[in-house]
């Protein structure tokens, strides 16, 4: 028997045939504890009856009521930031075009978001009164056309184009924006040249008119039905081949060609291939062999060239003919080299080989692209840079996440000042570049991480690096390891890790900073009370530092991670030493978690707004603070000197604790925590028998607690 579970399967569809399959699922399902729950959401009716046999288990879900989606409606039209009419006056507007929408969420959202556009009561009146409401094709279709119609020519270019991609493709924000910069879709400013900024506006405009999905790992998608709109005023310029394709209706001037299936490429005739002479973009998904389209790369005006085919081996000779070709992208290929004449596509401006995991290096003929702005690499094989790269002065993102096989940069890097995306930098020692080149990259924004500073000699070459001039930095990662070993007999006063990380000094703008494998006694550097926009700080693996920064008034600080700090017994002083009438201390700090950190005794006494506290393995921890007013969730792991709780958590609701056999019992007070609806104790001497369902000493405080898990005594 298994443990109780919860398994939302939402958007769910599946075949006729493939109906054994759900049964397998569903028998590994049946093994979890009585009253485990599978939910799955579906728009076919096929799919429910398959899934769900007897009748009682379908529910069908109405559409919205009136008061629903006005609430939904209103939640979207009169969000935060709006200006414009007195929502009074807009109102009854609202509640008119909301009974239009008939209920549909996703008609009701998509409404809302563009009415919290329109300043005034008579343009509220024309999305009322506009035609398209009479359009017959679907309920959600008009609430979507009228969203489009009301987007700028720019971004109406920019959404239609994602319906090349199939329907459910999660395709990253980055690679999106880069699509809409080679197509000309993002028109300049004035004010600035970099037109993947102007791009990333337009997507979050899209976003927020609820037209695109995003996700926590920095990927987008379209909803199906807004995909459906997004092919419907694309029908014109668009081919997309599907599997299941009969047979192909091609528009007289196609600009843009999308197939699934490379096989279905087959069903064109030299007829219908002949009308492909204007293509601007070519996107191939799936398997098959690409020998079958390579006639598709003699057409020269093609601007775009998205190949995300898993069997591709080698770039047919052809699409060098390519002149015009501005974007291409060869992800998750299995292409071993790129050919010498890539040289020739003197128009690229953006080359991605993501997850090529059998491409080692990169042809020194690359280097004589000289417009190309954007290299991506991330998750790649490449075990080494062409020496050639410091002359692509034109290059804006280098992004070489994920390429763990690449231990350093070629020398020279420092002369692309254009630089403003170079996410990792491996510190050469005998070969490679050294840390100072990173002096002059000074348009650097988002996320840095610099590996290898153990081979950074002493002050002065630290502060080569010139990290204070770096003001679009968000996020600094400092790593003294490089794979390789670092010993105390090593260090000679010149290199000493103190010094070298006072010469460190990122700019005060910096809002996330960590630091790896640090192996200084200390963490003091004179700049951190300078971060005073610092939201996240962790320190990881810095075995031997004994004394941490005083961080209690950093005044943005939310979360602290302190990870394997072997040594580590206190924090500072100043933050240890405050009194609880001290309310400049912490004050934004939410969130607080200590791992593997066996000598620390205590922690800082007040923290008037946490709401997480993770602590595991911090065997000599011998109490907590006692005022924990915010606090939702305390995790205790492996905390044997701890004998007691605090008893004044009023907003706590989850409670987890594993190998703390020094817990007698827990707090008489915990009836009174009003929202905690979940406990769970494991391999806990005393709290295990203690809690014993019906029978321990404490079951009377925790009986009304809805979702408790609790072992056996040992």
């Amino acid at each position: 028997m298994g443990r109780k579970f919860l398994i939302v399967l939402d958007d769910f569809w599946a075949e006729e045939n493939e109906e054994g399959k759900w049964k397998t699922l569903s028998g590994t399902l049946s093994c979890g504890e009585e009253g485990s729950i599978v939910v799955m959401t579906t728009r076919s009716e096929r799919t429910c009856r398959m899934m769900a046999k007897v009748g009682e288990l379908q529910h069908e879900l109405g559409c919205l009521s009136e008061e629903d989606s006005s609430l939904l409606f209103q939640k979207h039209a009169f969000a935060q930031g709006r200006v414009g009419d007195d929502e009074r006056k807009l109102e009854p507007i609202g509640r008119e075009i909301v009974v239009k929408c008939k209920g549909l969420p996703l008609a009701v959202k998509t409404l809302g978001s563009l009415m919290w556009s329109k300043s005034n009561s008579n343009d509220w009146q024309r999305v009322k009164d506009s035609n398209i409401w009479n359009l017959q094709e679907n309920n959600v279709l008009p609430a979507l056309k009228l969203s489009y119609d009301n987007l700028v020519p720019h971004l109406k270019r920019c959404f239609s184009y994602f319906c090349l991609f199939p329907k459910g493709y999660k395709i990253k924000k980055d690679e999106l924006i880069l699509l809409w910069v080679a197509n000309g879709f993002i028109p300049p400013r004035e004010e600035t040249d970099n037109l993947y900024v102007i791009g990333e506006e337009s997507f979050n405009c899209l976003v927020w008119k609820s037209l695109f999905q995003v996700d926590d790992d920095d990927t987008c998608k379209m909803h199906d039905l807004v995909h459906d709109m997004a092919r419907h005023v694309m029908k014109h310029d668009c081919l997309v081949i599907e599997p299941t394709c009969k047979e192909v209706k091609i528009p007289d001037e196609v600009l843009h060609l999308s197939s699934s299936c490379l096989d279905e490429m087959l069903i064109l005739s030299s007829e219908d291939l002949g009308k492909l002479t204007s293509l601007r973009s070519i996107f191939m998904f799936g398997e098959g062999d690409v020998g079958c389209i390579s006639h598709l790369f003699n057409h020269m005006y093609v601007r775009v060239l998205h190949l995300d085919l898993t069997e591709l081996c080698t770039l047919p000779e052809s699409i060098c003919k390519l002149k015009h070709l501005r974007y291409l992208n060869l992800s998750k290929s299995s292409i071993e080299a790129l050919p010498e004449w890539i040289m020739y596509l003197q128009n690229l401006q953006v080359l991605i080989l993501c997850w090529c995991s059998r491409l080692r290096k990169l042809p020194e003929s690359i280097c004589k692209l000289r417009y190309l702005k954007f290299l991506t690499l991330l998750g790649s094989g490449i075990e080494v840079l062409p020496d050639g790269l410091k002359d692509m002065i034109s290059l804006q993102r280098l992004d070489i996440n994920g390429c763990d096989s690449l231990r350093h940069l070629p020398f020279g890097i420092g002369k692309l000042t254009s630089l403003r995306m170079l996410p990792r930098f491996p510190v050469g020692k005998e070969r490679g570049a050294k840390i100072s080149e990173l002096g002059d990259l000074n348009l650097l924004e988002g996320r840095l991480e610099i590996e290898g500073i153990k081979n950074v000699e002493g002050l002065s070459e630290a502060k080569s690096a010139n990290l204070i001039c770096k003001t679009n930095l968000s996020m600094l990662l400092l790593d003294w390891s490089d794979k390789g070993t670092y010993t105390w007999e090593e260090i000679t006063p010149e290199m000493f890790p103190e010094e070298v990380l006072e010469g460190l000094e990122p700019n005060p703008s910096l809002e996330i900073l960590r630091m790896r494998e640090y192996m200084g006694k200390t963490i003091s550097p004179s700049w951190m009370d300078n971060l005073r926009n610092l939201v996240e700080i962790v320190f990881y693996g810095c075995k031997n530092c004994e004394r941490i920064p005083p961080l209690g008034r950093l005044p943005c600080l939310r979360v602290i991670q302190l990870v394997d700090m072997h040594s580590l017994k206190y924090f500072h002083d100043d933050d240890i030493n405050m009194s609880i009438d001290n309310t400049d201390m912490f004050i934004c700090l939410q969130r607080l978690e200590i791992h593997w950190c066996p000598d620390l005794v205590s922690l800082p006494s007040n923290l008037p707004n946490l709401m997480v506290l993770e602590v595991t393995d911090c065997w000599r921890l011998i109490s907590l603070p006692d005022n924990l007013p915010k606090l939702e969730d305390l995790e205790l792991n492996g905390c044997d000197k701890l004998i007691s709780l605090p008893c004044n958590l009023p907003s706590i609701r989850k409670l987890k604790f594993e190998y703390c056999d020094g817990l007698l019992s827990l707090p008489d007070e915990i009836p009174s925590f009003k929202d905690l609806n979940k406990l769970e104790i494991r391999s806990c001497k005393h709290l295990s028998k203690r809690c014993k369902r019906e029978k321990g000493e404490d079951w009377h405080k925790i009986s009304h607690i809805p979702d408790l898990s609790i072992d056996a005594p040992m």
